[in-house]
Order: C-alpha cells, then structure tokens, then sequence
C-alpha cells in the first residue's frame, strides 16, 4: 500500500506511463487501439506534468537547493513533452508520422521519468518532511491543475532513423560514371 504522497503518486504515474508504452510497442502498427492508449497515456501526461509543474518544482526548489540545476532541467523537459502531445494530436494513427512522434515522446517521457526519480525524488523523499510530502500528495490527487505551457520551440530535435529507404552506399555506386 502506498501512502499516497507526492513522490507515490509521481511514481504511481510514471509506472503507469511505461505501462501504457509497452502495451502500444506490442500493438501492431496502424491498429487503431494505439491512438486509444496514447490517448490515455497523454491525459495521464498532462495531468502529471501539471502536478510536476505545480507542486513537485516549487517544494524541490525550497527543500533541494543544491539541485537547482537540474530541477530547471526536467521543468524545461515538460515543454518538450507537451509540443510533442500537441503535435501527435493532429497526427492520425495510421500516419508514418504518428510512429516517429510517438517514439519521440516514448524516449522523452521515459528519460525524463527516469531522471527524475533518480536526481530529485529520491533526495526529496530525505530533505521534505512528511507532511509536506503528504500535503502536496493530497493537493495533486484532489485540486484542479494548470495545463503546462509550450511553444513551437520546445519541440525535441529528431535524431530517430530515417524511416525511408536507405540511399544506396555500395562503393561501386561511388565510382560509377553517369551515362555508362
């Protein structure tokens, strides 16, 4: 059983998340229970990136000083994420684009979870009290939240694979004269 404060209920959310991201790698491609399940995986996103926003950076800002640096950097990681939502919104699920986004927010949303629970939720367990932690838990479970803020340039640079045929790298193609 948990006791349901704030670093549960981020924990509970990121376990959720990759759950939801391996159920759609097992998914065949272009079956359309894959836009149901990033469906859910975005609401459960933007109401955890809020609860990030809201209550997680504000108290590791006061308990964690030390960790200044890196509390900015998963804070500026949120906007990444949510250009990424907003892009896969526009994009169908039997579209090549809605793969290569979906990866991108995989990889992003992963990272940052896994970042996250390691450099500021752990020492945060330490350096918060337990009522805080209990208060901002309840806060996040129970008040009405603020979507995060995002702008084009927020979104993550793309350094998947193509996707298209590989160009052709046989060295007998490099020597090859035109018109022979």
């Amino acid at each position: 059983m948990t006791s349901g404060d704030l670093i549960d209920v981020l924990t509970t959310d990121h376990d959720r998340l990759r759950n939801l991201f391996g159920r759609m790698a097992g998914t065949p491609l272009k079956d359309p229970l894959r836009r149901e399940l990033l469906d859910e995986a975005a609401a459960l996103l933007e109401r955890h990136m809020a609860v990030e926003a809201e209550y997680l950076y504000p108290l590791a800002l006061r308990t964690l000083p030390d960790r200044r640096e890196t509390v900015e950097q998963e804070r500026a990681g949120l906007a990444t994420m949510g250009a990424l939502l907003d892009d896969l919104s526009h994009v169908g699920a039997d579209a090549p684009l809605f793969d290569r986004k979906v990866a991108l927010l995989v990889r992003e949303v992963t990272g940052h979870a896994s970042e996250e629970q390691a450099l500021i939720l752990r020492e945060l367990g330490t350096a918060a009290t337990v009522e805080e932690l209990a208060d901002t838990g309840t806060k996040a479970r129970t008040e009405p939240l603020h979507k995060v803020r995002r702008s084009p340039a927020d979104r993550p640079r793309d350094d998947l694979p193509p996707t298209g045929p590989r160009p052709k790298t046989h060295l007998r193609d490099f020597f090859r004269i035109e018109g022979t």
